[in-house]
């Protein structure tokens, strides 16, 4: 896929979450809006962050990699397709989960008429 998008490194400059903040509710780290607007960080910490993202009907996430992160996404409402390595996609669910080691490809994309909200668990750089 020549289209895919190389994040290598993220953020360093996020605040970090309070280290005795242990539970945290999902809902209120939800977001919905434009491109940007659409990411609720619910824990930054220094061994792996977790991302509230939601995507509006059609919106998407552009096919992308990580050379030094590796997630797992937990898909807590709606549903959507997941594109990986050679253009392989397969849809995803709500109650479901998916694995995205380093150096591999994935975006999603919401092709629902409701929003998709996921959490991704993110290690690395």
């Amino acid at each position: 896929m020549d289209d895919v998008k190389v994040i290598a490194a993220r953020f360093t400059d996020r605040p970090k979450t309070d280290p005795n903040a242990r539970i945290m509710t999902i809902a209120d780290h939800v977001v919905v809006g434009k491109e940007k607007e659409r990411a609720g960080r619910m824990y930054v910490g220094d061994e792996f962050r977790a991302v509230v993202i939601t995507l509006s009907p059609g919106q998407a996430q552009t096919v992308h990699m990580h050379p030094e992160t590796s997630h797992a996404w937990f898909i807590v409402s709606g549903g959507g397709v997941v594109t990986m390595e050679d253009g392989r996609q397969e849809r995803i669910e709500a109650g479901q989960f998916a694995v995205h080691p380093r150096n591999s490809v994935h975006g999603l994309l919401n092709d629902r008429d409701e929003n998709l909200t996921y959490i991704a668990l993110s290690i690395g750089a």
